[in-house]
């Protein structure tokens, strides 16, 4: 591999205690990870109740991503961590229900369709860009933050022709903030491996917070959905005599 490697955090040192480990993870999941693991093509780092492998490969990262999904389900930790916020969507299911889902929503990324939302995706960028110059002002720039703001944008704009200062998409972005703090990517059910009904047990601030966020993206698609339907021209029927 190359000796050239991106920015990131820093990493932490190459050994740390357990729980060392668990708090460095919950606050943040690169700098958890020790140097070594940023130069293999892939790494295994072992912990007491689980294993995880760091990919690097980009072959291997498609192979896993794309190619064999079912034998790279994703993560319980994935799951519990978003459980409240996305139920049994794609974004965490596995198999044939995560199968069936991909199906559904296939079509709305074939090649035309990509194209055809480039330039909403364009503008997104330049709207971040303009927006951090005066942000900067010759100072570091919390880049974690801003880069979350634009992929919202992103969505929010190629799914629902809204930018990201709309008061809704405002909301959604502000209350996923409020999420993340609340409900931190490690957490015990997924860490110790404990029954599936113990990702219910959450904290009261992250249920609220995943309802208005829910609440939310509804509105969005029933606005969405009703501009829509409007936009159709009329259907014209004609009955044989």
């Amino acid at each position: 591999m190359s000796d050239i490697i991106p920015p990131k955090p820093a990493s932490r040192p190459d050994k740390v205690s357990f729980w060392q480990h668990v708090q460095l993870f919950r606050k943040d999941l690169f700098a958890s990870q020790p140097e070594r693991l940023y130069k293999a093509w892939m790494a295994e780092f072992k912990l007491p109740f689980f294993r995880s492998y760091f990919v690097n490969q980009p072959e291997l990262v498609k192979k896993i991503l794309n190619e064999d999904p079912d034998n790279f389900p994703k993560s319980d930790i994935i799951r519990g961590a978003l459980h409240s916020l996305l139920g049994e969507s794609v974004f965490v299911t596995n198999g044939e229900k995560w199968k069936q889902q991909r199906r559904i929503i296939d079509p709305a990324f074939e090649g035309g369709r990509l194209r055809d939302v480039f330039p909403s995706m364009l503008e997104a960028g330049h709207a971040a860009v303009q927006s951090m110059m005066p942000l900067a002002n010759g100072q570091p720039l919390e880049i974690e933050e801003q880069s979350s703001k634009l992929a919202a944008d992103v969505i929010f704009r190629t799914l629902f022709s809204i930018p990201i200062t709309d008061d809704d998409a405002k909301g959604v972005f502000e209350n996923f903030r409020d999420y993340q703090r609340t409900q931190p990517l490690m957490n015990l059910a997924s860490f110790f491996k404990l029954p599936d009904w113990m990702h219910l047990f959450q904290r009261a601030s992250t249920k609220k917070t995943s309802a208005k966020i829910r609440a939310l993206l509804k509105k969005l698609t029933d606005d969405r959905a009703l501009k829509l339907m409007r936009a159709r021209p009329p259907m014209i029927l004609r009955l044989k005599s």
